[in-house]
């Protein structure tokens, strides 16, 4: 047999967690052809994998690359990881379905979206079908936001829907699993998903459900409420009759010391036969916006009504004790407000006056002998909300021990980023999107023994594929897409992650591409060539098989 690359000398990692094996990989026609001694085999294009390893291409279930995709299909920052598929519309943020009458509202919520004029769909179908002409770099695999599918009928109403929006919903929610929407996704804290009642995402998830999908969430609470929220979310899955995907489930601060209790809710959950996963990143901090950890409804306000109210002391101090109580919990990160953690919380880029960055809003407020609540809403209203923070917000043992757990998956919880965030004085902190993959190997296989290679492996490749349904992917077997990565696990470097404690300035850490990750193949076609981006668009638009 003729083949169209032959990678020669590997040991194969097959994606399942076996042990690897010595073997040749045949490529003919973008799929595996032939795996053993093919040295005298015919090939137009020889690659040399002695002493490295050759893995399925890395499948992040968990991205936001849904606009950044868009903007930089050659998705660069993936697959120099190794990563041949993102699966976007998480956290309940998709961005289709778009209705007229909110558009603007929805477009508000995904940078770069309203500098395109060409990007007018509205169904999810015609969001695919762009993508798909565009032409992208990486496999994508959708899902349809909840929050999307309420903001085109609702807007940021804190309401029930009535039953026509309900109708409308379920309506949406079909139009995309039809499409080849994969799933649902919830985000819970985040509005306007979090003016939801369980009753409803049910409603919506047995919609899903028809269509063999599964349901992924953020779910409603992170910290101290986090072994409700995922009770809810199984119960969801149990009454809609869909299996169920926990997004980066690790408890984050004011939670902390909880994994063990929710991994028991997953266990008892498979064992009434609910199909149950999760998934987790492996940073412990996150870069948002100052502003983004006030309450939800502030999101719907513009710039200037939001300083104007920032600017008022009496709604400040509503602010305050409406953070603190907490009786809607928002994101994470937002754990360190309700428990006066200022010193965790870093100011990492303040484009109005860069003097302040670096400093933590506890040092600031010391600086200028105000409290920290003062510092923060004045640093918001100084920098016209463009102030971004870096949030401390999770301890690093209880996130390996949340990958160690054999139903959990390794995700990135990143994006591809396009060029301008690479270069823009204000580019958000995103080590995850160049460098989670390689970090996970260099860290918690070869330095700290957290993980087994084949586990990790399995984790990046065959156990995403499965939750996905992708009968050919996610593993080396014949007949199977040659979506591969050959990468040298001596030289694995992640060049993305800040050192730990912080350090300042921040700027060479974000967007550094990973050491290691030698050869990429997506469908066949490299994708990265002896450590460099070919720039191929060479992915597919994936479409679930239930559509």
């Amino acid at each position: 047999m003729a083949f169209d690359i032959v990678i020669h000398g590997g040991r194969v990692l097959d994606g399942t967690g076996s042990p690897w094996q010595a073997a040749d990989v045949g490529i003919r026609k973008g799929k595996i052809a032939q795996i053993g001694r093919l040295g005298r085999a015919k090939t137009d294009r020889s690659i040399d994998a002695s002493g490295k390893y050759i893995a399925p291409g890395f499948i992040d279930i968990h991205t936001h690359s849904d606009i950044g995709i868009l903007v930089e299909p050659t998705a660069e920052c993936a697959v120099r990881q190794g990563v041949t598929t993102h699966v976007i519309g998480n956290c309940g943020d998709s961005p289709a379905p778009i209705s007229e009458r909110y558009r603007d509202l929805a477009v508000s919520r995904f940078e770069y979206y309203a500098e395109a004029k060409d990007w007018n769909w509205s169904t999810y179908a015609e969001y695919l079908d762009f993508m798909a002409r565009q032409g992208v770099g990486i496999n994508i695999a959708g899902l349809v936001g909840h929050g999307s599918v309420r903001l085109a009928t609702m807007g940021f109403d804190e309401r029930s829907p009535t039953p026509g929006e309900m109708r409308s919903m379920k309506d949406q929610v079909d139009e995309a699993m039809r499409a080849g929407a994969f799933g649902m996704s919830t985000g819970l804290v985040y509005p306007p998903g979090c003016f939801a009642a369980t009753g409803e995402i049910v409603e919506l998830a047995k919609v899903v459900a028809r269509h063999r999908g599964f349901y992924a969430s953020h779910i409603r609470g992170e910290r101290e409420t986090i072994v409700d929220a995922v009770r809810e979310c199984i119960d969801i899955g149990e009454r809609a009759g869909c299996p169920v995907q926990i997004s980066h489930n690790n408890p984050k601060y004011g939670g902390i010391g909880k994994s063990s209790e929710i991994q028991r809710l997953w266990e008892a959950a498979r064992q009434r036969g609910l199909d149950v996963l999760a998934d987790n990143d492996a940073h412990t901090d996150f870069g948002p916006p100052l502003s983004h950890a006030l309450p939800q409804w502030t999101q719907k306000l513009s710039t200037d009504d939001l300083l104007a109210m920032l600017r008022d002391p009496a709604k400040r101090g509503a602010l305050k004790d409406e953070i603190q109580a907490d009786r809607r919990p928002g994101a994470g990160y937002i754990g360190l407000l309700v428990h006066d953690r200022f010193d965790r919380i870093w100011l990492l880029r303040c484009p109005e006056d860069p003097t302040k960055e670096g400093l933590t809003i506890a040092e600031l407020a010391q600086r200028r002998g105000v409290d920290p609540w003062t510092a923060y809403f004045d640093v918001i209203v100084e920098e016209r909300d463009r102030a971004v923070g870096l949030f401390d917000y999770m301890d690093l043992e209880e996130i390996k021990s949340t990958l160690r757990h054999p139903l959990v998956m390794i995700c990135s919880d990143g994006w591809v980023a396009p060029v301008e965030e690479r270069t823009s004085p204000t580019a958000p902190y995103q080590p995850c999107s160049y460098g989670e993959f390689p970090g996970i190997l260099e860290r918690f296989v070869v330095k700290e023994k957290v993980l087994r290679l084949e586990d990790a492996i399995h984790k990046m490749s065959g156990m995403p594929a499965a939750r996905l349904g992708l009968a050919d992917r996610g593993r080396i077997r014949p007949g199977f897409a040659a979506d591969l990565v050959v990468f040298d696990l001596a030289r694995i470097r992640d060049r993305a992650t800040n050192p730990w404690p912080h350090a300042y300035p921040f700027e060479n850490y974000p967007h550094g591409y990973p050491e290691g990750i030698d050869w990429v193949l997506v469908n066949g076609r490299l994708a990265v060539e002896d450590g460099e981006s070919t720039g191929a668009r060479a992915g597919i638009v994936l479409r679930h098989r239930g559509a």
